[in-house]
């Protein structure tokens, strides 16, 4: 198990190497970002000064002072250096560009026309070690205004270590050259790596100290730690009568040893008080089993006399209760009569009801049959008098026969006359036919009129037939209603006799019932007050023997007593105190 003070010393550690740590981390990272950001603005700028600088020597050239073949040599020296014999050219440029940064210059066909080691060579088709083609990339980024190229390629001064580079590219509308710069990212970011050397050796400086600083903050922590841990070990081996521990701090620590000073005072205290309690409970626990017994022993005596008188009871509630059913028994004949008698009032008033509605109906029936007594007279008459006319009908169209047959002779002689007479009567024999066909015509309409008079005539015949017979039918009718009539006014008052007296008969059995119910709930009352007497018996020997048995419980509990506090004061001799 590790210490307080190996603990303390861990932490304390830690919170020291943390906070380094990460703003060690943040310094270093944050000033590698800056330095590259300032770097790729240092090589786009020098990239930038290489045009205005081929600017500067075109316009010599254009005014005659230089020609192009010097101009361009002196700008290839003024950004790299001077040719030399073996085709070389030694880094010696105005930029900064880092210990490995450099200028190249290539022509439209990817040839170099200045480098320091290999000028003259074609190298658009070259690749880095992850086979990325980085010089179409620099040529492209040209054409399109500029731009950063990143690869990885080996480290002149070490060739089997690979390192990342970058390069910023343009493109010279003058002489159509790729102009491009660059160097190695651990060129811009070599202040970054001082900076985190500084970061290394301020850490382990200052966790050096801060561990030399916690071993003794923690070893003045921890001394009166070990001594209030030193008398829990004594107060767990139940010893309390040490002296108190005296500590001169005020913190926590301080506070935690006067609180166990304390407590141990206390607990010494509750010691002896508990060691003279045992005692005493011991002595109370035999007194309270002797009483235990003697309650016992009553209460045994009080259950037997309860038990005789719940027996007793039991069967008076038996008695009681044959009674009750026995008048419940009654009381259920009588519902059931007076159930019957309702229903003989019911059916009773319902035929009085049925009777005067029949009566009622029958008034309406014979009213009726009155009405259409004198409508079928009325209409007997009428036809009567239909055929009076029909028979005038009839001799007027005799009349009008008569007159046709005549008109029809004289037409037939005015057509003899129309032919004696010849031409001059042919005028006169056309209106004479004429008058002949007319009368023909009024001959066969009368016969047809006079058909169907006597059809009519016919019909009204039966009709008077029919409602003479009506007439009769109706007259027996009235007789039948007024008979039917008295019938009904016969059943009206046996009907009404016959409601009076059911309910008279309702009455006296609703008194009966009414009685027969008291009696019931007297029996009942009677029986619940018997079984209410026999269940109270019964509590009463069931709180017998529940007492009893409790009592027994006590007596079992007040030995148990007894045992634990003997116990007790067994435990509480454990503990040595003042």
């Amino acid at each position: 198990m590790r210490s307080v003070r190996g603990k303390l010393l861990s932490v304390c550690s830690v919170l020291l190497l943390l906070p380094v740590l990460t703003m060690g981390s943040v310094s270093y990272f944050s000033a590698k970002n800056h330095l590259t950001e300032s770097g790729e603005v240092m090589i786009q700028n020098s990239v930038q000064l290489a045009l205005q600088m081929i600017e500067t020597v075109n316009a010599q050239v254009e005014a005659g002072d230089l020609s192009l073949e010097e101009a361009q040599e002196q700008v290839k020296s003024q950004l790299i250096g001077e040719l030399q014999s073996d085709g070389s050219r030694p880094i010696d440029s105005p930029v900064d560009l880092g210990d490995n940064g450099y200028f190249a210059v290539y022509d439209e066909t990817g040839t170099l026309i200045a480098h320091p080691t290999i000028e003259g060579e074609n190298i658009m088709d070259v690749t880095d070690v992850n086979g990325f083609a980085f010089v179409k990339d620099v040529f492209e980024k040209a054409y399109n205004g500029g731009g950063f190229t990143e690869y990885a390629w080996p480290l002149p001064t070490d060739p089997e270590k690979v390192e990342d580079k970058i390069m910023y590219s343009a493109f010279d509308p003058n002489w159509g050259w790729i102009i491009s710069t660059g160097s190695y990212y651990l060129d811009f970011n070599k202040g970054a790596n001082e900076i985190l050397t500084v970061i290394a050796v301020t850490t382990f400086v200052s966790l050096f100290a801060g561990a030399i600083l916690v071993y003794f903050l923690s070893k003045n922590l921890s001394r009166p730690i070990l001594q209030v841990q030193g008398q829990l070990q004594e107060i767990s081996n139940n010893n309390l009568s040490f002296e108190d521990i005296h500590i001169g701090n005020r913190d926590e620590i301080g506070q935690l040893a006067g609180s166990l000073n304390k407590m141990k005072n206390n607990l010494s205290e509750m010691i002896s008080r508990i060691s003279s309690v045992s005692h005493t409970l011991a002595a109370s626990s035999e007194e309270l089993s002797a009483s235990a017994d003697e309650t016992n022993r009553a209460t045994e005596q009080i259950a037997a006399s309860i038990q005789t008188i719940s027996e007793n009871a039991n069967e008076q509630s038996e008695q009681a209760g044959s009674s009750k059913d026995l008048v419940k028994s009654i009381s259920g004949k009588i519902n059931e009569i007076h159930d019957y008698t309702e229903a003989v009032e019911r059916a009773a008033s319902l035929s009085a009801q049925k009777v005067t509605e029949g009566k009622n109906h029958v008034k309406e029936t014979s009213e009726k049959m009155s009405i259409i007594q004198d409508k079928t007279r009325n209409a007997a008459i009428a036809v009567n008098q239909l055929g009076n006319k029909s028979q005038e009908i009839g001799n007027i169209l005799d009349l009008i026969t008569a007159v046709a047959e005549q008109t029809n002779l004289l037409s037939l002689n005015a057509a003899i006359e129309a032919a004696r007479a010849g031409e001059h009567g042919k005028g006169f024999a056309v209106v004479a036919d004429e008058i002949r066909k007319l009368a023909e015509q009024s001959s066969k309409s009368a016969l047809q009129i006079h058909d169907l008079i006597t059809d009519i005539r016919q019909g009204i015949e039966q009709s008077v037939s029919f409602m003479t017979e009506g007439e009769s039918s109706v007259t027996e009718g009235m007789i039948a209603m007024l008979k039917t009539d008295d019938g009904f006014n016969d059943i009206e008052q046996s009907t009404t006799a016959i409601v009076t007296a059911s309910g008279s008969v309702l009455e006296a059995i609703k008194e009966l019932d009414y009685n027969t119910e008291l009696m019931v709930q007297s029996v009942a009352s009677t029986a619940e007050i018997v079984e209410h007497s026999s269940a109270e018996s019964q509590s009463i020997a069931a709180a017998s023997e529940e007492q009893s048995a409790s009592m027994e419980e006590v007596a079992a509990s007040s030995a148990a007593l007894s045992k634990m506090a003997e116990e007790l004061s067994e435990l509480v001799s454990e503990f040595r105190i003042k």
